[in-house]
């Protein structure tokens, strides 16, 4: 991935010497909104897509031809050699959990009574937003007043939060020498406790985009021109570390006080066997203005 990061900063610049001697310039500012969120399966539960959006500057080097039709219509053909810039993306998703339950058999107290415990984690809700610094390299065609681009977008992640908005872990326990449960001795670690809406840092890789746009320009004067469409970002490599802990901290005379992991970094089970998802992807799809000035 940064070989190709690489490549691609050395195709912008050279482009953009070649275009200072052979065409021409448009220099722009956009700003983009829409679904934009990360796009993942859980092994157990689902995932909500969120909105976000972009914003950033552009630069386009393109040719014009002039083409006269039998009617006498003029058409100008636009070809753009090559569109670049820089700008931040924000992606949003929520994560929903199934109710999850552990059980562990024969355990031992401070005081030697064996006891069976039952771990219960349900209404785990998990917001995720991911901040990417984007560079675009896209080829562009267009045709008073309607254009398209095509190309890729390599998107650098600057900034990763995950947020437990809601989740509750229950524990009991069962001692077989006196047939009862532990329920409510909360001193203990027992009992249910609510979720204190505590955060974390999400660590994941460089996005390698497919992107694509379509638009229509409205010219506004001789050297400025406003552009609307709509646009459409998809991942093309997975995202994801694959470096995963423990998913649920706490202990056990302080339940209350637990944390969780992000399931994008977390064993959904005990063993540490199995994750929630081992394939995450950037996707966008949404509205786009664009306001540009020739030079």
């Amino acid at each position: 991935m940064k070989k190709l990061i690489i490549t691609i900063a050395l195709f912008v610049v050279m482009s953009g010497m070649y275009a200072s001697a052979q065409g021409k310039h448009e220099f722009s500012f956009y700003g983009s909104g829409g679904l934009s969120t990360l796009s993942y399966k859980l092994s157990s539960g689902n995932v909500s897509s969120g909105f976000g959006g972009e914003f950033g500057v552009g630069y386009t080097f393109y040719r014009t031809k002039v083409r006269l039709v039998k009617t006498g219509t003029i058409f100008r053909e636009y070809w753009g050699i090559i569109h670049t810039g820089i700008g931040l993306s924000v992606y949003n998703t929520n994560a929903k959990l199934d109710n999850m339950e552990s059980n562990a058999t024969n355990l031992r107290d401070s005081e030697g009574d064996i006891f069976d415990l039952k771990i219960t984690f349900s209404d785990y809700n998990e917001a995720q937003e991911v901040i990417f610094l984007t560079i675009p390299v896209m080829m562009l065609f267009q045709i008073d007043p309607f254009y398209i681009m095509c190309g890729v977008k390599a998107g650098i992640p600057i900034s990763g939060k995950h947020k437990l908005k809601d989740g509750t872990l229950t524990n009991v326990a069962y001692y077989h020498e006196y047939e009862n449960w532990a329920e409510t001795q909360t001193f203990a670690g027992y009992g249910s406790f609510r979720s204190k809406g505590f955060g974390g840092d999400l660590d994941l890789g460089p996005s390698m985009m497919l992107a694509l746009e379509a638009r229509i320009r409205r010219k506004l004067n001789d050297n400025f021109s406003l552009y609307s469409g709509v646009y459409f970002d998809y991942g093309l490599n997975n995202i994801s570390k694959g470096e995963n802990k423990k998913f649920i901290n706490y202990i056990a005379n302080n339940a209350g006080n637990f944390t969780t992991n992000s399931v994008l970094a977390s064993y959904a089970d005990e063993s540490n066997s199995t994750t929630f998802t081992d394939k995450v992807n950037t996707m966008a799809v949404g509205i786009k203005l664009r306001l540009a000035f020739k030079k």
